[in-house]
């Protein structure tokens, strides 16, 4: 799929040159939030709210803590909201429906630390915000276990509606002695915790934090296959995407991205293109 960068990654407020004789030249400013802002969707500028969709099960990314949402997607979406004067109205929407929902306008935008991927383009168009890799969790002591081949044999844990649903199947079709059974949970690394599996496909930042936060846990060896994180908004609202976009760029010029990638302890992953569907 094409990716659609801004023009301008740094300084949403460009001057720009008039044509004139001598003295008479002169330059004009323009605002692209303002002009991100004029063209929202008549029902979001009325209402002033941006309706967001969020699976809150992906902490640090997005949880909630006290019946509040937050974590690093929820609050980068809030944070782009409040530059194109809007505020977030957050739903809980379960991960599968989400890309039905945004389609059909009854969120305008996701954001569930979704991977930017071309079959998903197919139902929205992603901002990509955030690069993050594949991570294996196994039980303490377990080691690298090679990677992807390395699930063989094991008993492999997967979050339903995900990417590493179809990451787990496709590799124990490639096993060739020893099976690899996959086991979908809500929680892929409390099943390793737990017994019920021996390993756990996730997210970098969502593994990382299971691993600190349980002894009995460790990290398998690096990273696989970095994929930019996308929010994802319907085809047919192109005006809203390049308002996110604009938005999101305007937070990387004044380096309030960079800090919220610092609170969240993800700067590894910091991602300022400002793609649209850069994902493959």
């Amino acid at each position: 799929m094409g990716r659609r960068i801004l023009s301008a990654l740094t300084g949403l407020l460009l001057t720009a040159g008039l044509a004139g004789c001598g003295s008479d030249a002169g330059t004009t400013t323009v605002d692209r939030l303002a002009e991100a802002r004029a063209a929202l969707p008549d029902e979001i500028k009325q209402s002033g709210r941006l309706v967001g969709g969020t699976d809150p099960t992906f902490e640090p990314m997005t949880f909630k803590q006290g019946g509040t949402y937050t974590g690093l997607d929820v609050e980068l979406v809030e944070a782009i909201a409040d530059r194109l004067g809007l505020q977030v109205e957050w739903q809980t929407v379960g991960f599968g429906d989400l890309l039905d929902q945004v389609e059909q306008h009854k969120i305008d935008v996701s954001v569930s630390s979704m991977f930017d991927r071309a079959e998903r383009q197919k139902k929205a168009d992603f901002v990509n915000y955030l690069n993050a890799g594949t991570s294996i969790v196994v039980a303490k002591g377990t080691g690298d276990i090679g990677g992807m081949p390395g699930l063989c044999g094991r008993r492999v844990a997967v979050q339903p509606d995900t990417v590493y649903v179809d990451m787990a199947t496709a590799q124990a079709a490639k096993c060739t002695k020893k099976k690899a059974t996959v086991v979908r949970s809500a929680t892929p690394s409390v099943a390793v915790a737990r017994g019920r599996a021996d390993a756990a496909l996730n997210d970098f930042p969502i593994a990382a934090l299971d691993v600190q936060r349980d002894a009995g846990l460790e990290l398998s060896g690096p990273q696989i296959e970095a994929i930019p994180y996308g929010i994802g908004v319907a085809k047919d609202r192109e005006a809203l995407t390049t308002a996110v976009q604009t938005a999101l760029y305007a937070m990387i010029d004044d380096g309030a991205y960079d800090a919220l990638l610092t609170k969240w302890k993800v700067t590894e992953g910091a991602l300022r293109t400002g793609a649209i569907n850069g994902g493959a």
